[in-house]
């Protein structure tokens, strides 16, 4: 009987300590759930306190006013009428020598100022050359004037069309932008003449899209592109390796060769073609036109077609301001009747691909504003239209398997772009 109370009081005094444990075990975790909440919310209230903008500048109780420079407005104005006073905007003068002038304020210029909420002085101006430059005044401790610039974002997209009357209108009617026409003729520009482009030429293209705060702000590389011109297909896939980057089509050729097909960076209209027998509107007579002339506006900028060392650059006679670039042992190019010559360009002196030589002009015996263009081919003169171009450098045996293996993905992704858009004109791809 004894045994069976003592057996009891047992049991009775194991149910209390457990009943006690989960009280205080209970009591321990709600502490440490309200230790541990408020210690998050003390995190993210830290977080929120060193929260930065968009300029990396701490967020703060700040009032913001966001404008565009008024014509007539200059930077003087803008901060007079932020209530800086003369003196301050004398010494922002002052600290602006080498990183800014105030000359420089344009029209149309954003700004942005962050005046305090509670006195509203003016803590920081911030005045963006374009979407991307901007210098800052900051009035916060001492007076600071520094430039910056946004970061660059980019997202790898795609785009297809059809021409209708030019690459850059089709890009434009598609709502793309219009550089990556640039960029499609740079790349092509030795196989395909881009001024006599064909209705329903087409195109499909993988690039990088950049953008600046959300918003696009340009065309990055073009990773790999296809171009159908005159029922032809040419394809062009970027590569890289530790020595050189370039375009190469499907089976590792170079498509960039050694020299444009014309001296423009935008379309001009082809006026008169290569001819051995031409009748000259000046003399009246049957003669050689040994170029093609282009009727561009006078002062439109004339480039070099390659790189290459300059072996004439002077007026001559009938020819007017004339340039000549010798590219290698076998290209000349020659550009006649300029309204003058690129800042720099002188015999002697070696100039890139691209780079602007002149400015259309009407220099010479000429009837009227043009560009004579002329290509020799071991110093005989070729049709600059139809001569077959150099090709560059190949893909080597010991690259060719990267190869291969980087642009099998872009060759699928090609073959899935536009093709409701394009399949009249892929029919026999």
């Amino acid at each position: 009987m004894l045994k069976n109370w003592v057996l009891m009081v047992l049991q009775c005094v194991a149910v209390l300590f457990f009943l006690t444990s989960c009280s205080f075990f209970e009591s321990k975790e709600k502490d440490l759930i309200e230790t541990a909440s408020v210690t998050l919310d003390s995190f993210v209230e830290i977080e929120e306190m060193i929260a930065l903008d968009d300029y990396g500048f701490k967020k703060g109780n700040e009032l913001i006013i966001e404008d565009r420079v008024k014509r007539n407005e200059s930077l003087y104005l803008i901060l007079r009428d932020l209530d800086v006073s003369p003196q301050v905007i004398q010494e922002i003068e002052r600290e602006s020598i080498g990183k800014f002038s105030s000359k420089r304020v344009l029209p149309g210029q954003r700004y942005i100022a962050y005046l305090d909420n509670e006195s509203s002085l003016l803590k920081r101006l911030i005045l963006h050359d374009d979407l991307l430059d901007y210098i800052v005044f900051n009035f916060e401790n001492n007076i600071e004037v520094e430039r910056g610039r946004k970061e660059i974002t980019t997202k790898v997209t795609e785009t297809a069309g059809v021409i209708t009357s030019s690459l850059y209108e089709t890009l434009l009617e598609n709502g793309e932008d219009p550089l990556l026409g640039n960029k499609l003729s740079e790349i092509f520009g030795w196989q395909i003449d881009f001024f006599r482009i064909y209705k329903n030429d087409s195109f499909k293209v993988i690039y990088e899209q950049q953008y600046v705060d959300g918003i696009p702000y340009g065309v990055g590389k073009i990773l790999a592109a296809e171009f159908l011109h005159k029922n032809k297909i040419y394809d062009a896939y970027y590569f890289e390796t530790d020595d050189r980057a370039g375009y190469f089509d499907n089976i590792g050729n170079g498509v960039q060769k050694a020299l444009l097909k014309a001296p423009f960076t935008y379309s001009q209209r082809v006026s008169s073609n290569f001819s051995h027998s031409r009748f000259h509107p000046v003399l009246k007579t049957r003669t050689p036109h040994y170029g093609v002339d282009y009727a561009a506006p006078l002062g439109t900028p004339v480039i070099s077609v390659g790189d290459g060392e300059v072996v004439e650059s002077r007026y001559r006679g009938a020819n007017g301001n004339i340039v000549q670039i010798q590219h290698n042992s076998t290209y000349t190019t020659a550009y006649l009747h300029l309204n003058g010559f690129a800042s720099g360009i002188r015999k002697g002196v070696r100039v890139k691909q691209g780079q602007v030589i002149g400015y259309v002009g009407r220099t010479g015996r000429v009837t009227g504003v043009h560009l004579d263009y002329r290509v020799y081919k071991n110093n005989q003169p070729v049709n600059p239209l139809t001569v077959d171009l150099p090709p560059s450098k190949a893909i080597t045996k010991a690259e060719k398997n990267d190869f291969l293996n980087q642009i099998e993905k872009y060759q699928f992704l090609l073959s899935q772009i536009g093709k409701e858009v394009l399949a009249a004109n892929y029919l026999s791809y």
